[in-house]
C-alpha cells in the first residue's frame, strides 16, 4: 500500500515532537536488510495521523460506541479463551485474570485443559482445583464464570485443534443463548490467550478502551506479547508482527517493534495466537479451523489472512497490558510433548469421545469424514501456497475456501498480496509492510437502509452469512444454519439476558451506541425457548422503517457450576 513520501524511516532515539503518533521499526539497519529492503526499508518510520483511504476518503467502520467510556467500558462481557496443555501455570493465570481485572465478574473463562490421566506430576493437576487451593479459597465467587473442558493429553492434536474447540464453545453459547456457560453477544469481547499469562491492573477495561482507540468495529488487537517481567510497568515499546517466513507453510518471523504509539497500529494482517482481543462477532465469523490437526506453523498466518478477507483488521496494541511467562513455560519439557502420542487413541475413539461429551463439537466431527485434506496441507490449499493444476485439487481448494473456515468475501487474495507484501504462491516476503498502511475499503453487511429507503441500516457484521456456510463447503453440505432462523435482539450487548425488545428506530440507534448512521443490534439464532413474532418497527420522521423477525427468550435459567 502507498505511504506518504514525506515520511521516511529515521534512525536514532525516539523524538516525540516529530513523531507524535509514535513510530514503527521496519528493520534493523544492517547491510543484509539494506540489500533486501533498500535504504527506505530500515530504521524507524514515524506513524501517520490517519489510515483512511486518501482517494476515496473511506475509513474503517465505527458504529458501536456504547462502551467507549467508563462506566460502560467496565461492563461488557469478556470471554477469555485458554488452551492449556499440561501447564502447571494455568491456575496462576486464572488468579491473575480475576485479580487484575477492574470488574472480574464480567470475565468469563473457557479452558481446554489437556492433562495426562493418572499422572502425579504438578503439570497434570487440575487447573480449577489448584486455583481454589492455592490462590483463592473463596473461589466459589467465580465458579459460574469458568468452564473447564478436560481432555486426555495423549489424544492432543496440537494447539490449533485445542483453540478450535474454544471457537466451537463460543459458537455454541451464541447459538443456544448460553446453555453451556453464558450467552455470547456480537458486541461482547472475545480474548484468546495462552495458559501462562499475567495482566496489568485494570487490563479488562484498558483493552476495551484501546479497542475503541482504533475507531474500528472490526479491529483485532494482537501481537506476540512481552515477557512477564514487564508486567504492570506501562511499557510503550510493543512487539509488532509484520514479517513471515516459510517452513512447510507460512510462519510468523522476525518480530519488529512499535514505540510510543498514540493508538494501536494497523498491521499487514499478521496475527499472533498468544493474544487476540476482538468483538465476538470476529470469533463467530473467523473461527479457528477444527481440521488443522497437529498444526503449529500455519495457524497464525492463515487466521490473520482469513480475518483480513472477512473485513477485520489486525492492530498492534499501543501499550503492554498482557504478558507471557516465556522462561517458566518454555523451560518446562513436559509442555513440549504434544503430538508425541499421535497414535495414542484412534480417530474413531476421539470422535466417539467428542460425540459423548462435547455436544458443540459433534457436527464438526461428523463432517470430518468429508474433509479430504487436513493439517498443514489444508492451510496451503486455503492460502494458495504452492501451485496446483489437478482438477480434483482445484475443486478441493474451492470447497475449503467456501466453507465456514474459509476465505471471506470482503477482500480478495490478490488484495492480501498487495496489503501484506507476501507472495503466497512463491512462498516469500516480497515487500516490507512493517510501516504505515492504509485501510482497505469494502462494503459491510447490513439489513435495510438501501439508497431508496428511509429505514436505518442494521449492522449484522456478516454473522448470519458466515454461519449459513457449510462446515466443509461441498455441494449438498447441509451443516450451515438457516439465516431465516435469526432475529434481531435490540436489548444491547452485555446485558446477558438474551431478550429481544420492541423499539423504534431512534431507540435502536441510541440503545446500540451507533454514530447515528444505523442501528446496532445482536442478530441471533432462534432456539426452542424463543417465541417468534413478526413486527414492523415504526419510528423517525419517515414512517415504517424495516420488517424483521424478533423474538424474546423465556425466563432466565439458573446456572450451575460448569466444570467436568
Amino acid at each position: 500500500m502507498p505511504i506518504n513520501d514525506n515520511i521516511k524511516p529515521k534512525k536514532g532515539k525516539f523524538n516525540k515532537e516529530d513523531r507524535p503518533y509514535g513510530d514503527s521499526l521496519l528493520s534493523r539497519d544492517k547491510p543484509e536488510n539494506r540489500e533486501k529492503w533498500g535504504p527506505d526499508g530500515v530504521g524507524y518510520e514515524p506513524i501517520q495521523e490517519s489510515i483512511c483511504d486518501p482517494d476515496t476518503g473511506k475509513c474503517p467502520y465505527y458504529h458501536y460506541r456504547k462502551d467507549a467510556e467508563r462506566p460502560e467500558a467496565t461492563q461488557t462481557k469478556i470471554h477469555m479463551l485458554i488452551a492449556s496443555f499440561r501447564d502447571r501455570l494455568c491456575p496462576r493465570t486464572l488468579h491473575n485474570a480475576f485479580q487484575h481485572a477492574e470488574n472480574p465478574h464480567r470475565v468469563y473463562i473457557r479452558i481446554i485443559e489437556q492433562t495426562e490421566p493418572g499422572s502425579d506430576l504438578l503439570d497434570d493437576a487440575k487447573c480449577w482445583e489448584r486455583y481454589c487451593q492455592e490462590y483463592n479459597t473463596n473461589c466459589q465467587e467465580f465458579e459460574t464464570n469458568v468452564r473447564v473442558f478436560a481432555m486426555d493429553s495423549t489424544n492432543s492434536k496440537g494447539p490449533t485443534d485445542a483453540r478450535s474447540k474454544l471457537s466451537a464453545m463460543i459458537a455454541y453459547d451464541y447459538q443456544t443463548h448460553g446453555q453451556d456457560l453464558v450467552s455470547v453477544g456480537l458486541q461482547d469481547y472475545c480474548m484468546q490467550i495462552d495458559s501462562h499469562m499475567d495482566f496489568s491492573d485494570n487490563y479488562d477495561t484498558e483493552l476495551v478502551l484501546m479497542h475503541h482507540r482504533t475507531q474500528n468495529d472490526y479491529a483485532v488487537l494482537s501481537t506476540y506479547v512481552a515477557d512477564i517481567v514487564q508486567n504492570n510497568q506501562d511499557i510503550r515499546v510493543v512487539p509488532n508482527l509484520c514479517m513471515v517466513t516459510f517452513t512447510s507453510t507460512i510462519r510468523n518471523w522476525g518480530t519488529k517493534e512499535c514505540r510510543h504509539l498514540l493508538r494501536p497500529k494497523l498491521t499487514n494482517a499478521m496475527w499472533g495466537a498468544g493474544l487476540s482481543f476482538h468483538r465476538c462477532h470476529a470469533e463467530l465469523n473467523v473461527p479457528v479451523d477444527p481440521y488443522l490437526d497437529n498444526v503449529f506453523d500455519g495457524e497464525e498466518g492463515s487466521r490473520g489472512i482469513r480475518f483480513f478477507t472477512h473485513g477485520y483488521d489486525v492492530y498492534t496494541p499501543d501499550r503492554v497490558l498482557v504478558t507471557h511467562d516465556y522462561h517458566n513455560h518454555q523451560g518446562n519439557p513436559v509442555v513440549h510433548t504434544w503430538g508425541k502420542h499421535k497414535n495414542g487413541g484412534t480417530a474413531q475413539q476421539a470422535q466417539d469421545n467428542n460425540h459423548k461429551d462435547y455436544v458443540y463439537r459433534q457436527q464438526i466431527e461428523e463432517s470430518r469424514k468429508l474433509v479430504k485434506t487436513q493439517g498443514v496441507g489444508r492451510v496451503n490449499m486455503l492460502l494458495g501456497i504452492g501451485t496446483r493444476t489437478k482438477p480434483e485439487d482445484l475443486q478441493e481448494v474451492k470447497e475449503i475456501r467456501s466453507s465456514r473456515y474459509g476465505i471471506g468475501t470482503k477482500r480478495s487474495l490478490e488484495q492480501v498480496r498487495q496489503f501484506t507484501g507476501i507472495d503466497l504462491e512463491k512462498r516469500k516476503m516480497v515487500e516490507n509492510k512493517c510501516g504505515n498502511l492504509l485501510w482497505v475499503p469494502y462494503e459491510e453487511d447490513t439489513l435495510g437502509g438501501g439508497d431508496d429507503s428511509s429505514s436505518p441500516k442494521i449492522y449484522t457484521y456478516g454473522v448470519p452469512q458466515t454461519l449459513a456456510r457449510g462446515l466443509v463447503g461441498q455441494e449438498g453440505d447441509d451443516t450451515g444454519i438457516d439465516v431465516s432462523s435469526f432475529f434481531v435482539n435490540t436489548s444491547g450487548s452485555g446485558s446477558g439476558n438474551g431478550k429481544a425488545a420492541t423499539a423504534t428506530a431512534s431507540h435502536l440507534r441510541l440503545g446500540g451506541g451507533s454514530d447515528g448512521g444505523g442501528a446496532i443490534a445482536d442478530v441471533m439464532p432462534k432456539n426452542d425457548t424463543t417465541s417468534p413474532t413478526m413486527l414492523i418497527l415504526l419510528g423517525g420522521c419517515c414512517g415504517a422503517l424495516i420488517l424483521w423477525m424478533i423474538a424474546s427468550r423465556l425466563g432466565k435459567r439458573q446456572k450451575n457450576t460448569k466444570h467436568n
